[in-house]
């Protein structure tokens, strides 16, 4: 049960909104995040913040860049979070974010503690990850390892399977400085972040993730993925005018479909008694950037290795 996978539909010109600076919404936190990590001069923040914005979205036109969430502070919000910082403070732990977008949640997981030197920020297009560098202008100072890679190609299964003993695999692999592809990461991550990503998706597509995801972690105790996406109370297809098939899971199907996928890749024993799937909705998603979209919740979930 592998999963169908179908590639990303860009989206036809007439749905192209125009940028709009006050979509521009930062919290407190947000804003002293920026002020430590950009500049402290109001004007020249939000100058560098819309050149970036206007670069992307040239490129992109997402309708995530046209809303600022570039420069929003998505995964601390998540509620593992502070178990997160702590366990990377005192137990050398591989961090990934896989769709980091333009790096901003990795830079502040950094400035909150975790060690730099064991984080990984992972993106399908190299664009994000040099608007990111410019939008920051820490090309030569950040040690964060960002590189270019697509999930649907690795391969969904280990080999052989049982990873979960297997230590071989994490003694004989390149510095985290050498990654460059997510393969290399088979069965060495720690933390795993994934956020706005799996709505993207269809269900097929959501599950043929889920199944890669899961490769790439190491699979002993303690080790997490969490993120957070857009759900629906009875899972099925999301309202979208952006004329895209987009799946929403429920908290019930989530822990469902993570059920699945460690049954595929490890055993019906393992997935019952080592994975703790933990999914709750936590507000709604910001829409004035997508004229008469429905408000949607936002689900936030971890899956935890016992």
């Amino acid at each position: 049960m592998g999963g169908a996978i179908r590639p990303e539909i860009m989206l036809h010109p007439s749905l192209i909104l125009p940028l709009d600076e006050t979509l521009l919404t930062v919290s407190q936190e947000e804003v002293q995040f920026l002020h430590r990590a950009i500049t402290p001069d109001d004007d020249e923040l939000l100058q560098r913040i819309v050149e970036v914005q206007k670069a992307a979205y040239e490129k992109y036109p997402y309708p995530c860049i046209r809303a600022f969430h570039f420069v929003n502070l998505m995964m601390s919000a998540n509620a593992i979070y502070p178990e997160i910082i702590e366990a990377g403070k005192s137990r050398g732990t591989i961090f990934l974010d896989l769709g980091c977008f333009m790096g901003t949640d990795v830079r502040k997981l950094v400035m909150d503690g975790y060690p730099a030197q064991n984080v990984l920020g992972a993106d399908l297009r190299q664009a994000f990850i040099d608007l990111g560098y410019q939008l920051y202008q820490d090309t030569t100072a950040n040690p964060i390892r960002f590189f270019t890679s697509d999930i649907f190609t690795v391969h969904p299964h280990p080999s052989p399977p049982g990873l979960a003993q297997n230590t071989e695999i994490n003694t004989k692999c390149e510095e985290i400085s050498q990654i460059a592809n997510l393969e290399q990461l088979r069965g060495r991550i720690d933390h795993f972040y994934l956020g706005a990503l799996f709505h993207l998706f269809d269900e097929e597509t959501q599950y043929a993730l889920a199944l890669r995801v899961a490769s790439l972690l190491k699979r002993q105790s303690g080790s997490v993925i969490f993120g957070r996406h857009q759900g629906l109370r009875s899972a099925g297809l999301l309202d979208d005018i952006m004329k895209k098939e987009r799946y929403g899971h429920s908290p019930s199907s989530w822990m469902l479909l993570w059920q699945q996928v460690f049954t595929e890749i490890e055993s019906k024993e393992f997935a019952e008694s080592k994975v703790l799937v933990e999914a709750s909705f936590g507000g709604e998603i910001e829409t004035r950037a997508i004229p008469s979209a429905e408000p949607s919740l936002l689900l936030f979930w971890s899956v935890r290795i016992l």
